[in-house]
């Protein structure tokens, strides 16, 4: 035999007669094809395929879930607008390097049709692509070839025309694990490469590839496989096989499977090999680990109680049962981030394939926690997880990091309190906040009441004079009412009132620079209420101003409210606040009354 033939014996792949000769394929230039892979031989080396091997599509019509792709790809073939190099991406088990195949064994099929894209599958160039024997198809793995060499054989085959398919084909996989200078040398022969050269590239790292061969190439883009539809591939699949499986248990495999049809060929195997005889939810749940979850489960419960012995107890259970730690809090975080889905999307929990473990301890996690308290804790256990990527003392560090969040809360947040309290104290006697209440109308100290009780008076008074003035209070508030706040600001700062009656006042200007304060008032009350008043000054200091008063009435009222139940336990609990102000009653909504104080916390 010489370098200008070779014979391909029957069962014996063309790849390994090439090593045997000590060949390359780039010397030789005519191959004699003869390809008579014995029955025999092939059953004795497969006696059992794995379900993905098994079921991969052979065809365009075969690819599950990716109805795009498939739809330009074949118009760019029946119509012969074939481009030089395809770009395939996506997360793994999607079928990229199946998409790749096709494609191959579509532009090099021998007996295609003109107006069909679909490979015969039956021609000798579909056979030896399908048993990865065909010359003209070359597929390289780029994460165990990764050196510029690598590119540089490629690179030498270019030149060689194909054998008997149409173009000469190159798939490499993984196509991120090139090095930079690989990259680099192909950069030029992927940019313009010979009519008969096609290049097929696939990887999960999209990112990872420069941008030079990017715009080299047409990029495909392979979708996560909708749960709906992956569950109804492996249905026919299990009906193929006779597989006697529980239907929730198929949905557990579709959702661990995450979109990647090869995972949940994968795990469905796993789980024939695991159950001999009926395939049920309880033996598909402890395979996938989900007995695991629900500890999961007790221990976030625990934290959330803040019983820190029962959650470290369970913590190191989980530990000594051979959990690794970053795992634990791992799923501690999936756990925290499916809560939070059910609070904002409560439809979620009627999800078919959410197994019954997550959904019924979700539910009754998610309803006693707020949505800003399982946002801190995500936080928190984000933060941690990032720690523990380079921490040392795992074990311990996992310990303290589940103290942090119990003692955070310890057990009570301020929302959790109030509800907890309002429950307690759902009899108490309203008279008392209605007596409250009376006093502060007494004292009439409230700012709040004092500019609503002036926008009733405006409306009941503007078109109308006012022939009597009750108090100083009153008096200031005309000129709230006719806009003249420069005069109302000063007189409810600045002016120190000595004596007041009707039509008379007299009042300490020290504070006021301005010489015709008093004349001003003067004719604006007296046109306001239709007689003349005498305004009088004095030095005396015995007077106060409205707002020096109201200060005082102000701090008055807070010592009186610190005798309600409510806010004496809220202020035991929570020792460092301060009552800095308080709201009307007739203000806020009956179903609120935690907003009765605005409680501001020292820092």
């Amino acid at each position: 035999m010489n370098n200008n033939a070779i014979l391909l014996k029957e069962g014996l792949r063309a790849n390994e007669l090439l090593i045997q000769s000590g060949l390359k394929r780039s010397s030789c230039n005519n191959i004699i094809w003869v390809l008579k892979p014995s029955i025999n031989f092939m059953n004795q080396q497969e006696e059992y395929r794995v379900l993905a091997r098994k079921y991969r599509p052979q065809k365009f019509k075969d690819l599950v879930g990716q109805d795009l792709t498939v739809q330009i790809l074949t118009n760019a073939i029946i119509n012969n607008r074939l481009a030089h190099a395809y770009l395939l991406t996506g997360v793994r088990g999607v079928g990229k390097t199946t998409t790749a195949r096709i494609i191959a064994m579509s532009i090099n099929c021998q007996n295609r049709e003109q107006n069909n894209s679909e490979p015969c599958g039956n021609c000798d160039s579909c056979k030896a692509i399908r048993l990865d024997s065909n010359l003209d198809v070359i597929e390289m793995d780029a994460a165990s070839n990764t050196g510029v060499e690598d590119i540089r054989e490629i690179i030498d085959n270019v030149k060689y025309k194909p054998i008997i398919g149409k173009y000469k084909i190159f798939i490499i996989d993984e196509v991120h694990m090139l090095s930079k200078s690989a990259f680099n040398a192909l950069l030029k022969t992927l940019e313009e490469p010979p009519e008969h050269v096609k290049f097929i590239f696939a990887t999960t790292e999209i990112k990872k590839i420069p941008i030079t061969v990017l715009s080299r190439c047409q990029r495909f883009d392979l979708l996560r496989i909708e749960n709906k539809i992956l569950n109804n591939h492996l249905v026919n699949i299990i009906n193929k096989e006779k597989i006697d499986i529980d239907n929730s248990a198929i949905s557990l495999i579709v959702r661990a499977a995450d979109g990647s049809i090869r995972d949940g060929l994968s795990l469905l195997d796993q789980a024939i090999s695991n159950q001999n005889l009926k395939i049920d939810t309880k033996s598909v749940a402890a395979m996938l680990g989900l007995a695991e979850r629900e500890k999961i489960f007790d221990l976030l419960e625990k934290i959330l109680e803040g019983n820190s012995i029962e959650a470290l107890k369970l913590y190191k259970n989980l530990y000594n049962l051979g959990a690794d730690v970053i795992m634990i809090f791992d799923e501690l975080i999936n756990v925290v981030h499916f809560l939070t889905q059910i609070k904002i999307t409560p439809s979620i929990k009627d999800d078919i394939y959410i197994p019954e473990i997550e959904r019924s301890r979700g539910l009754i996690l998610s309803s006693n926690i707020s949505l800003n308290n399982l946002n801190i804790i995500w936080q928190i256990l984000f933060k941690g997880f990032q720690e523990l990527q380079t921490g040392f003392h795992l074990f311990q560090h996992g310990e303290m990091l589940i103290l942090r969040i119990i003692y955070l809360f310890d057990g009570n947040t301020p929302d959790d309190l109030l509800k907890k309290i309002q429950k307690e104290e759902q009899s108490i006697n309203k008279n008392k906040i209605n007596a409250q209440k009376d006093i502060r109308d007494d004292v009439n100290n409230k700012i709040l009441n004092f500019n609503k009780n002036s926008n009733e008076d405006k409306e009941n008074n503007s078109n109308t004079l006012i022939k009597q003035i009750e108090n100083y209070r009153q008096f200031v508030e005309m000129f709230f009412i006719n806009r003249e706040g420069m005069l109302h600001s000063k007189l409810y700062n600045d002016v120190r009132l000595i004596n007041f009656k009707d039509g008379e006042l007299i009042i300490n200007i020290s504070r006021i620079s301005d010489k015709y304060f008093t004349k001003n008032i003067s004719k604006l009350i007296s046109k306001w209420t239709g007689r003349i008043w005498q305004i009088k000054t004095s030095s005396s200091n015995l007077g106060k101003s409205l707002f020096e008063e109201d200060i005082i009435n102000q701090q008055k009222e807070i010592e009186l409210m610190k005798d309600n139940l409510l806010v004496k336990k809220i202020l035991n609990e929570y020792p460092l606040t301060q009552i800095h102000s308080i709201s009307d009653l007739t203000d806020v909504n009956s179903n609120e009354e935690k907003d009765y104080f605005n409680i501001k916390k020292e820092k």
